[in-house]
């Protein structure tokens, strides 16, 4: 699952606007692609992969039209932005089967790319934010979490951290 938080107003006056929780796997199809590829033939492994590859970008994209259609109708979505851990894995499906640690990261970078790849396939710009980049305002989460309810876990925060990197600025003085 991955959430999807959605802000409007300034970024000095973030106003939540809706969370959803939205299915990134495919139909019938393993929740830990890697994982799952562990331990059969290489070409079966690379068909595992490729399937829940598709599979999550079908499911992250019927999610995202799925949580725009909740929002009102006067609402317009102005981006995407994902919250990402920056991390490095090999390029080959053989090579990352190799490394329990690289599973998982691999995991990881399939869901990423699949709620990018998403977005800009609903027509919208997808932009990656590196945790490590998000805001730091902690009494601005703290409000966004209150006017959420709970639970407002740091899935919730990093998502409305990254969403708050597409919110505009208010104009400085001349």
């Amino acid at each position: 699952m991955g959430a999807v938080v959605a802000l409007r107003g300034l970024w000095e006056v973030p106003v939540f606007a809706g969370r959803w929780e939205v299915g990134l796997v495919g139909v019938d199809l393993p929740a830990q692609p890697y994982h799952a590829a562990a331990g059969v033939v290489r070409a079966a492994a690379e068909e595992v992969i490729g399937q829940a590859e598709r599979g999550a970008a079908e499911a992250a994209a019927a999610g995202l039209r799925a949580v725009t259609g909740g929002l009102p109708a006067a609402s317009a979505v102005f981006g995407v932005a994902v919250a990402v851990k920056a991390v490095s894995v090999p390029a080959s499906v053989a090579d990352v089967l190799r490394s329990h640690a690289w599973m998982h990261a691999a995991e990881g970078v399939l869901y990423r790319e699949a709620v990018l790849a998403a977005a800009q396939r609903c027509g919208w710009p997808a932009y990656a934010v590196d945790v490590s980049l998000l805001p730091a305002g902690e009494q601005v989460l703290a409000a966004l979490g209150r006017a959420a309810g709970r639970p407002w876990r740091r899935i919730e925060k990093d998502a409305a951290g990254a969403a708050l990197t597409l919110l505009p600025r208010r104009p400085g003085p001349p």
